[in-house]
Formats: C-alpha cells, sequence, structure tokens
C-alpha cells in the first residue's frame, strides 16, 4: 500500500504481487484519465430531477506499465525538478535511474549506482529520496543515512548510526539547500545539516512506533508532517531552523524597536495573533491502521493527505490559527 502525491503519477512505494508461491515488490506507472461521471440514485429517481444539484465526477486510473527489473523494488522516485521523463527505482542493492519515452509507454534503463554486490555481506537499502537542488539520491541503509550524486555515481555524505534502529523515512528542505528530515524504527524524527551532520539539529520524539514518512511543506518549510505505525499523523512547526526563520527574527526585532507613540490599539491587535514557535501544533487520529505516507497538495499550502494500510485516504487542513500565525 502507498500514497500518491498530489503530482504525481507513480507509487511512492511498490504495489506488492504474488507469483509461483513468492512475494514479490514491483512498481506501475499511471496515469489519471478522463473523468466518469458519478449517477446519484436517488436523484434519478426524482421527477422532475432537482436543478443545480451537482455530482463531483471521479477520475479513472489507466495504468501505463510495469516497471520490469529483477528483485523488489523499495522505492520510486519522480525528478521533483518537474522532469517527467526521468525516475529512480531503489531496491536493497542499488540506485536504478529510468528514462520513459514520449508516450510514457515504456522505461529504459539509463544508469546505475550499485552499493553492494550479490553475495556481499551489505545491509540492504530500504528507502530513498531526491533532492529538489541537485542530481542527488539520499538513501537509508539500516540506520544510516547516505548521499549519491547520480552524475558521477560517487558518495556525496554519510550519516552513520542516524537512528538507533532502522531509517525508514527521508525528505529534503525544498527550500533550503542543506536540510535533510529522516525518521525511523526508534519512533523519532530527525533533522540534519549536511555541512555539518556528525550532531541533528533537532530532534523530535512524538511517535509510539515506528515513522513510516516525513514531509516538508513545499510553500511553507516550517510545516512539517511525519507519520507512523502508532496510526498517528502528526503536524509539527519547526520555524527555527526552516527558512522562515530569518523572517521570524526580523519581526521580532522590529516590534522590540517600535516606536513608543504606537497606540494601544495596535499592540492588542498584535497581541491577538501569536507568532509560530517550534512544537507540535496538532495530531489527527483519524486512522485505524498504521498510516505508511503523507503528501502536501503542490496546489493549496494548507492541504494534505495520508493514507493507511487498510486503503484508508483522509485529507485534512492546517489548522486556521497556525495558519494566520504564519500569513499576519
Amino acid at each position: 500500500m502507498t500514497l500518491l502525491t498530489y503530482s504525481q503519477l507513480i507509487d511512492q512505494f511498490p504495489f506488492s504481487k504474488v507469483t509461483k508461491n513468492n512475494l514479490e515488490s514491483k512498481a506501475s506507472l499511471w496515469r489519471t484519465g478522463t473523468a466518469e461521471p458519478v449517477v446519484d440514485i436517488k436523484e434519478s429517481l426524482e421527477e422532475p430531477p432537482i436543478l443545480g444539484k451537482q455530482v463531483t465526477p471521479l477520475p479513472r486510473l489507466e495504468k501505463l506499465f510495469d516497471l520490469e527489473m529483477n528483485g523488489d523494488i523499495n522505492k520510486v522516485l519522480w525528478d521533483p525538478r518537474l522532469d517527467m521523463g526521468k525516475i529512480v527505482s531503489i531496491n536493497e542493492t542499488a540506485i536504478h535511474v529510468w528514462l520513459l519515452n514520449d508516450q510514457m509507454g515504456s522505461a529504459q534503463l539509463s544508469n546505475s549506482i550499485k552499493l553492494s554486490l550479490a553475495g556481499e555481506n551489505r545491509l540492504p537499502l530500504t528507502t530513498g529520496t531526491w533532492n529538489p537542488h541537485a542530481p542527488e539520491i539520499a538513501v537509508g541503509q539500516l540506520d544510516s543515512v547516505q548521499g549519491w550524486d547520480l552524475r558521477s555515481r560517487s558518495q556525496t555524505f554519510n550519516i552513520p548510526k542516524a537512528h538507533s534502529i532502522l531509517v525508514r523515512a527521508l525528505d529534503f528542505n525544498p527550500n533550503k539547500t542543506y536540510q535533510i528530515a529522516s525518521g525511523g524504527d526508534d519512533c523519532k524524527v530527525k533533522f540534519w545539516d549536511l555541512r555539518n551532520p556528525t550532531n541533528a539539529i533537532k530532534e523530535i520524539s512524538e511517535h509510539s512506533h515506528w515513522v513510516w514518512s516525513v514531509a516538508y511543506n513545499r510553500f511553507h518549510d516550517q510545516l512539517f508532517l511525519s507519520a507512523g505505525s502508532d496510526c498517528q499523523v502528526n503536524l509539527h512547526s519547526i520555524v527555527s531552523f526552516s527558512s522562515a526563520a530569518y523572517n521570524f527574527i526580523d519581526k521580532e526585532d522590529s516590534i522590540k524597536h517600535e516606536s513608543d507613540e504606537d497606540d494601544e490599539g495596535d499592540d492588542n491587535e498584535r497581541e491577538k495573533t501569536p507568532k509560530p514557535t517550534d512544537g507540535l501544533v496538532r495530531t489527527y487520529d483519524q486512522h485505524e491502521e498504521s498510516v505508511y505516507g503523507v503528501a502536501w497538495s503542490p496546489y493549496d499550502a494548507w492541504v494534505f493527505c495520508s493514507l493507511s494500510y487498510d486503503g484508508r485516504a483522509v485529507v485534512n487542513r492546517v489548522p486556521r490559527e497556525e495558519k494566520y500565525k504564519i500569513l499576519l
């Protein structure tokens, strides 16, 4: 089970397929087709029909092809720079770059980075994310996080012992070049500066079980999502080390140096709108099973979706109070 981000056509995680009594992990490319009208049975039985009542049509999903390769596929990624002709797949031993044809009817293997060979006693890759600022892929290898350049096929960084157990989730900050977040089986979310990855910038422990998915907001990276097998989705504020930290400090300084001639009404108005601070904004507990994916909308900065093991997708909004803290 996987979550499709709003702007993607392919799964971030693969699907499971049973062949010859073996469970294989594969991936497929899908395309959103034309919408099918939904018939409201109650409305169709009424004569005359109620005017002005509309039923939202449902888009159809059209399967284009399966990504053909030997072995399991643990992760599939789109190029975050919106290059629709390139994808990356990650299996236990390697990173593979694929080129899609113009009609998106097939994919051809273009490049591979082999991190371990068959038979070697090396740790398998568990997850990955594509750097939106450079042709670089970050992968989780047991409890460590590594970066690999897709052009030179060389390692760009290494964070050993990033988590005490397995690394299950990674995401680059879309607005800060050197920042990456990780989540793991130690129930923690950690933030790293790749220029000095010796120690984490911040560590969050708001989950009671494995963290399966993390996601920065592409518009306001001080908003951050995490989800796990404790059936919860957590919305965090990380303003102090986000790209908005400078604006936040500037606001603080401007308030300190304001003229004493400001009237009392303006002071009261500022007090009504508190400033954003670091911390847990809200926990969403609508799911009854493990939550394996979270994704922000690329069109609405305040909307996000989560998907759990039982196939339930839940769409939520950032609380209005937090939204106004950011905008005002």
